[in-house]
Order: C-alpha cells, then structure tokens, then sequence
C-alpha cells in the first residue's frame, strides 16, 4: 500500500490546515475542515523532498490501484472530531467529477463499484511513511469510513453523515513515565485509501469529490 501527497501540477502540496484559534471565543466551538481530492493531480512522492517538482501518478502513471491511500488534509493538535462526509455534488457550477478508471494496459477501464475507506495517522514530519506513537491515540485507516460505497451502478455515492464517538481526540501533549508532558513530535492526516473494484478498470485516473470534517477545537 502507498500513501502518497495530493499535488498540484506543479508537484506542491495540496493539505488544508485550520487557521490559528483567535481569542476566547473560538476555543471549545465548532471548526469545519473541507478537502478537495482531484485525483488527476495526486503526486506519487511521500517524503518533503519531492515537493516543488512535477511528480507523476502512482503505479507508473496508472493511477491509485486497490489499497493504495492519499492524504488529504493534515488534521489540527488538540482537536476532537464530531463528524466525517464525503461530499459529491454534481450541479453546477463546480461539479464534483465522477471517477474514471484505466486497465492494466493503460486503456480506459469502465468501473461498476468501488469501495473506500477514509481514516487518520500521525506520522512524521519528515515521510508519512513512519508512524508516530502518541498514548491515547489509536491510528486506523477505517475511522470514519470502512469500505464504503463510492460508486454503484456507474453513480458516485455521497456518504451519510459519519458520527465519531466521542473519543477522537488528536492530543498535542501526552503523559510520559516520569509525568512530565511529552508533545507529539509529528503531524496528524487524513488518510483515503482505495477500496476493491468492480468492472474492467485496475486504477483510479481522475475523479473530483470533498471530505468535510466537523469537530471542537481545544486550546493549544
């Protein structure tokens, strides 16, 4: 499985990030994140260094394959998410795009179904391939959605409102041994992974849809 950036075409990354909490009055409300995923842009780099190049689709150019994953957005510290749903709004005048797949050769591939799943991980700084243990907090690729319905039938689903529990908090600070207070030296995401697919397609090409996630902010 691979997680790659979200580019733009000239191979810069695409995260959405909160703004700073400003006064009072902002901390404990609520907080609103919206990610755009155009998979006709995803970058194939996992590490810093292959930001600011032209970076090509994963698999060769083919695209995202059955199991691959991108991150989306990065997820802000002291932050306790309420609710996750993937948008896909087709009016006009911004339409979300329905996803097209290639075959194994390259060809344009037709998909019947697709599944997806959509979590969250810290990792590190530096690769998003290196995890980073922080107490409390349990990192799995189906926290908000597991195996979903993207496509059927040839329609893009957009999911229902995906409540969390309750206990999804990214903590900025845990307690080490001593008692003392150990910060998470790394960075929360978003993680969507690629499901299995129906039809004659192998890989994901293009395709436009959103992911909102709703939560509280907590002083930092």
């Amino acid at each position: 499985m691979a997680a790659n950036y979200v580019t733009d075409q000239k191979g810069r990354l695409l995260t959405t990030v909160f703004t700073d909490y400003r006064g009072d009055a902002s901390i404990g409300g609520p907080e609103i994140l919206e990610s755009t995923i155009d998979l006709s842009i995803v970058g194939s780099g996992t590490t810093y260094s292959n930001l600011g190049v032209q970076s090509t689709l994963p698999n060769g150019g083919l695209g995202l394959g059955a199991g691959d994953s991108i991150d989306i957005a990065v997820l802000p510290y002291n932050f306790q998410t309420q609710y996750v749903q993937l948008l896909a709004d087709t009016n006009l005048p911004t339409p979300d795009v329905y996803p097209t797949g290639v075959t194994g050769a390259g060809a344009t591939g037709t998909i019947t179904a697709l599944t997806h799943s959509l979590g969250r991980y810290c990792v590190s700084t530096a690769d998003r391939f290196t995890a980073v243990t922080v107490s409390g907090f349990t990192p799995a690729a189906t926290t908000y959605i597991n195996a979903g319905s993207l496509v059927t039938a040839s329609a893009i689903n957009q999911s229902s409102l995906v409540y969390t529990t309750g206990t999804d908090f990214l903590p900025w600070g845990t307690p080490a041994a001593s008692g003392a207070l150990a910060t998470t030296a790394g960075v929360y995401v978003l993680r969507w992974t690629v499901g299995a697919f129906t039809g004659t397609a192998t890989n994901l090409k293009t395709g436009r849809f959103r992911i909102r996630v709703v939560g509280i902010a907590y002083n930092i």
